[in-house]
């Protein structure tokens, strides 16, 4: 297998594309995410990777599409990947079946009448329109015929294979593929979340990147921009980290030592002040994108960090942390639900881990009006999470909503709270929202959890 890297910033955050049968690297290399680097993996007749290459990242997130979805399976749980988010892209883990993946009738016959012409063919309708089709020839693979022969062949093969369960956390399918059938799509991901999107077999990667995966730079510094005013407007913010703080005391032994705690996206303190003097701590970390804000004056000894914290969790050892706190701050991760399952992993038997984050439903209204939203998860897939090792001790989901007198004002206090990081919508869109004026409130969807590792 090749491994093309098209975006090299020196980042330590990855962006690994698996693409499908007969690609290269090159219908890939105007892809941009900022943050990350970008790699692709293409022609799988040999599977042999060479690990060197991924081992300055601290995280990866996994993107596979087609055929790269039965090879990621196979090649990538051998890497040793940091891996927060894995998506899979119109294609199956088993790609050639009748009830699952490409019929087989139909994958049989493309290998066996497989030529330029029909490679055409194939492409056209993985396209599935005139002008996208011409849009895909300007950059083009250029393979031989011989080369794409023996790759179909070979996958072909492999998909008759078993293989160890692979973890995804979205399958994208797309409603116009006339490559893998939408319908064997459907059924294929029954366990897994699924996201349809009106396109074809190629979809439009770079409004996947910008829609599934977090802008960490950007998140950092609307963050910092907004540090003086944040106080003083995230009303929701402060609402939400002391009903978390009254479920953490509850929850605690007051008679018991915690020698190590870490706050996940301490920011300007909204939840330590809550807890610090009521708990007794040893050591506190205090984890966030920026350096957060330490108090003058506490029971413990604080250390404020300013790194990525869904990194940073992922490098933890097993059994090492005897509190975990974070509020409204997961569901600017790349996956909450990978975060989960690292925060279990690396508390220590007895340790306590009390969460809020948002979930599925907040800012729906605004979502709709400008198409740029968090890939919110649900309070199922957060409570499908927990390990037979710890106890979903509680797990409650809330809605708050707040009124604006009008569009202008809602979108400045997405701004004075740093929640505008999530992405920016077009000129032309804004302008219309605010011409209309009818956006005037927004629901902060929030689920919290308190979790004992027995």
């Amino acid at each position: 297998m090749n491994i093309t890297f098209t975006k090299t910033d020196r980042s330590s955050h990855l962006l690994l594309i698996m693409a499908g049968w007969g690609m290269t690297d090159v219908p890939f290399r105007n892809l941009t995410a900022p943050g990350y680097d970008i790699a692709v993996g293409w022609d799988y007749r040999s599977e042999k990777v060479d690990t060197s290459v991924f081992k300055r990242y601290r995280e990866v997130v996994l993107i596979a599409w087609s055929m790269g979805v039965m090879e990621a399976e196979r090649v990538v749980p051998a890497l040793g990947l940091p891996l927060t988010l894995t998506i899979a892209v119109n294609g199956t883990p088993t790609p050639v079946s009748d009830t699952y993946g490409i019929p087989t009738k139909i994958f049989d016959g493309t290998l066996s009448t497989l030529s330029e012409n029909n490679v055409i063919r194939f492409n056209r309708r993985m396209c599935g329109s005139t002008e996208r089709y011409r849009q895909f020839n300007l950059s083009a693979p250029n393979r031989p015929i011989e080369s794409l022969r023996e790759e179909l062949s070979i996958l072909g093969q492999r998909a008759l294979e078993t293989r160890k369960p692979f973890s995804w956390d979205i399958a994208v399918a797309a409603v116009n593929d006339m490559i893998f059938p939408y319908t064997n799509q459907l059924k294929a991901w029954k366990n897994t979340r699924i996201i349809s999107i009106e396109a074809p077999h190629l979809p439009d990667f770079e409004s996947l990147i910008g829609q599934l995966t977090v802008n960490k730079s950007l998140v950092a510094k609307r963050f910092r921009d907004t540090r003086d005013t944040y106080d003083n407007s995230a009303l929701i913010q402060y609402r939400v980290a002391s009903l978390l703080a009254r479920k953490l005391l509850d929850s605690v032994n007051n008679d018991y030592c915690y020698k190590r705690a870490i706050e996940i996206g301490a920011g300007n303190d909204c939840l330590t002040n809550y807890y610090k003097n009521s708990i007794q701590i040893e050591e506190l970390e205090l984890w966030d994108l920026t350096m957060p804000a330490a108090p003058e004056t506490s029971a413990c000894n604080i250390t404020p960090v300013a790194d990525d914290a869904e990194s940073r969790l992922m490098e933890l050892p097993d059994d090492s942390v005897d509190l975990v706190v974070s509020s409204s701050t997961l569901q600017w991760f790349n996956s909450p639900v990978n975060a989960i399952r690292q925060i279990q992993r690396v508390l220590r038997h007895g340790g306590i881990a009390a969460i809020s984050l948002y979930t599925e439903g907040t800012f729906s209204q605004f979502a709709e009006q400008t198409g740029v939203s968090l890939n919110y998860v649900s309070a199922n897939q957060l409570s499908d999470a927990i390990s037979v090792e710890c106890r979903l001790v509680e797990i409650n989901t809330y809605t708050d909503q707040l009124q604006f007198e009008s569009t202008r004002e809602l979108l400045q206090h997405l701004r004075l709270t740093g929640v505008d990081g999530v992405g920016q919508s077009s000129r032309a869109r804004l302008r219309t929202l605010l011409r209309n004026n009818k956006l005037r409130h927004l629901d902060y969807t929030y689920t919290t959890l308190i979790i004992k590792k027995i």
